[in-house]
């Protein structure tokens, strides 16, 4: 067994905290996700589940997905530059969790009522909207108070000015989010299918990646705060991204907007320019002393961004689109985006978060990294296959061939087989908290204790 060590400084318990709701997040969601998949080979079920049925749960799967598993480590990283000077910061972050996790609690209980707005992510009906809301205003005032707590203490905690910018700045947009959220959520204001164009256009997917891009070049230095390994390596690496960064910008700015076709050029060029993002990223990135621990998940971050690139380029191609559009291609497009390159990310984010090696040793043990990196990717393929067999022939989608009923059981073994490295996770999470909490853990954030390997 290999010994490492840790420590029990704020951070490393924010960071412990913070693994633990997201992964917790991920499992309530994965097992609606089996739920699901289960119902769709055997719809008789719904008769027992009844009202319950398969339509009340498809809301709690992907909201679940979203604003549990993949937004709860961002909302750690925030709170972890915000109360990590606290003595019981943890104590304020465990709060900010618990609120956000109340929220998407009576969401689902509502969904589940039947209250759902029928808008894909944005399910936020009047009663649970409010409570969602109510919850994030205060967050945002914990945040707000730590803030001015870190401004008053300026000095002594040695904050920039830049840092006390950033951060101002980055309250000032998240006081935006409840209303935004409650806003876009309502079908008068913006119906599910944009009236503008009928679905996604080429300038619409262009802007909404590169706003993921732009989180890729500020995450190692800036959010994360990695050293550089080779200084004259990052400068040369940094003027490639932002370059790039520029002119994909400008071509945004240049091609149609509105109504406009996936069969024009300038549609399929703006898209196309998204391949080279995995390759820049992967280039910046390496500039970066990484912890080794996380070496996997950065392979895999930027094999499932690459494979989504070209995917979604290749379903957004004219005639392409006119078969899959609809299929099960594009839930095999969202499960690369989500399952795939999303969970990958934020595994590198929680890794990252702290020096907490308790949670780098739990997140990157080889036997879950392989079976939910492996059952996503049997998902994506089988569920692309089918959904090819249902846009050349749509009858298929009712499980009306053997091939089918085959493709479905495949994508159930995929599920389990995604649910039990989540569960592995929440295993070894669950002993790493329990050591955080025994006496022969230190207390002091200047000490390391050893920790046994259970990779």
């Amino acid at each position: 067994m290999k010994a490492y060590t840790t420590d029990n400084s704020t951070s490393s318990r924010i960071q412990i905290a913070t693994t633990g709701f997201s992964l917790a997040w991920l499992f309530m969601a994965n097992l609606v996700g089996l739920l699901l998949a289960s119902l769709l080979l055997w719809p008789e079920l719904n008769r027992f589940i009844s009202p319950l049925t398969y339509g009340r749960w498809i809301p709690l799967h992907l909201d679940w997905q979203l604003y549990g598993w993949c937004f709860l480590p961002l909302l750690g990283l925030i709170c972890t530059h915000f109360f990590d000077h606290q003595s019981k910061g943890s104590q304020s972050v465990i709060l900010c969790l618990s609120l956000w996790s109340i929220g998407l609690l009576f969401g689902g209980y509502t969904w589940l009522s039947g209250g759902a707005t029928g808008k894909v992510f944005l399910n936020w009906n009047t009663s649970s909207g409010l409570v969602f809301t109510l919850a994030q205003l205060t967050i945002w005032s914990l945040l707000a108070r730590a803030f001015f707590e870190r401004f008053k203490n300026r000095h002594q905690l040695k904050e920039s000015t830049i840092s006390l910018t950033i951060k101002a700045i980055a309250l000032l947009a998240l006081i935006c989010v409840p209303a935004v959220l409650l806003f876009t959520s309502d079908p008068s204001v913006y119906p599910p299918i944009n009236p503008e164009s009928g679905g996604a256009t080429g300038h619409s997917l262009l802007l909404s990646t590169l706003s993921l891009v732009l989180l890729m070049g500020v995450l190692p230095g800036w959010i994360l705060t990695l050293e550089p390994a080779n200084t004259r390596s990052l400068k040369k690496a940094s003027r490639y991204f932002w370059g790039f960064f520029a002119a994909s910008i400008v071509i945004f700015l240049i091609i149609d907007h509105g109504n406009a076709s996936n069969s024009s050029f300038n549609q399929i060029f703006g898209l196309g320019t998204l391949l080279a993002w995995p390759f820049l990223v992967f280039k910046l990135w390496s500039s970066y002393s990484w912890s080794m621990t996380s070496n996997y998940w950065h392979r895999a971050f930027v094999f499932w961004w690459l494979l989504l690139a070209i995917d979604g380029w290749v379903i957004f191609l004219p005639g392409v689109l006119d078969t899959v559009k609809f299929t099960n291609v594009l839930v095999a497009h969202s499960h690369l985006a989500m399952a795939g390159m999303v969970s990958a990310l934020n595994m590198i984010i929680l890794i990252h978060m702290s020096g907490c090696d308790l949670i780098r040793v739990t997140l990157s043990r080889k036997l879950p990294f392989y079976l939910w990196n492996g059952g996503c990717l049997l998902y994506v393929v089988v569920m692309t296959l089918q959904g090819w067999r249902e846009g050349e022939s749509p009858q298929v989608l009712f499980g009306y061939d053997g091939l089918t009923s085959i493709t479905y059981h495949i994508r159930l073994l995929a599920g389990v087989s995604m649910i039990a490295a989540n569960g592995l996770w929440l295993q070894a999470w669950a002993m790493a908290f329990c050591f955080s909490r025994s006496s022969k853990y230190t207390t002091s954030s200047s000490q390391t204790t050893p920790v046994l390997d259970h990779a």
